[in-house]
């Protein structure tokens, strides 16, 4: 089984207690590989615990050169995996502190030499219409191009997993989701054999001025799906399970729910 850990660990200070509250969860369900959104380097990466130092006992980052300025890393097991080609990519047209990004990465299990690649993305997010909506979809046209060369050299299925802003509920309407769809990916939800129809985001928690962190407000629960698990390539990927974290935990530490996908390669 491979288990994926994806989350938007959200951008703003402060973060320490909301990075290790993540790492937690990480641990919790000894994700294989982690992809996370939002992982800013003056909050999630700068804090007094960073999520990367907290991660590296186990995990290693794909393109590190790129720590510095990537918001949408991919974290592996160090010791599991062997990784044969990353990168990192920055979407054309809208964009803001190009944060709006696509990281990679082709890896061989070391005992077994299985092959997997693993994506960490984040669309364009503003709700103005269909000027935004044309490019989230430029942004779903250069994922393609990306998990395309990925096939072509590999011969591997790529799993896709990040913030869409798009989908069921959502402020900016699932027109971009839906056309990832058309262009040739799997919502790995619809694919597992044990799922969940819960959304993904819920309201910003608030900042606990007296403990000097942020808690999820009371009773506020997930009410719309911005964030998915995708699958693109060949139909090797057997999903067995996908789940959307809501415990306490997880809704103090970020807006966006941890997503969780356990997988075989057939």
């Amino acid at each position: 089984m491979i288990k994926l850990y994806d989350q938007n660990v959200w951008n703003v200070n402060p973060i320490d207690n909301r990075n290790i509250l993540i790492r937690s969860m990480v641990e919790e369900f000894d994700a294989d590989f982690c992809t996370f959104q939002e992982c800013g380097p003056n909050t999630c990466r700068a804090a007094e615990h960073p999520l990367p130092v907290l991660m590296s006992d186990k995990y290693a980052e794909v393109c590190p050169e790129k720590a510095g300025v990537n918001y949408t890393p991919v974290f592996y097991k160090k010791e599991k995996y062997n990784v044969l080609e990353a990168q990192y990519h920055v979407y054309t047209g809208f964009n803001d502190v190009n944060s709006k990004t696509l990281s990679w990465g082709v890896f061989e299990d070391k005992q077994t030499g299985e092959k997997i690649a693993i994506a960490s993305t984040h669309f364009w997010f503003k709700a103005r219409g269909d000027i935004d909506t044309r490019q989230r979809k430029q942004n779903a046209n250069e994922l393609k191009e990306a998990c395309d060369y990925i096939v072509e050299k590999y011969g591997v299925p790529v799993v896709i997993s990040g913030d869409f802003n798009s989908g069921r509920n959502a402020e900016t309407g699932d027109a971009p989701y839906q056309y990832t769809l058309e262009i040739g990916f799997k919502d790995f939800r619809y694919m597992a054999e044990e799922t969940t129809d819960g959304y993904t985001y819920h309201d910003y928690p608030v900042l606990d001025q007296e403990k000097g962190i942020y808690v999820n407000k009371p009773d506020a629960l997930p009410y719309c799906d911005l964030d998915f698990i995708l699958v693109y390539g060949n139909d090797k990927i057997k999903a067995k399970k996908f789940e959307i974290l809501t415990s306490e935990k997880a809704l103090n530490s970020s807006d966006h729910c941890p997503l969780l996908g356990v997988f075989e390669i057939e």
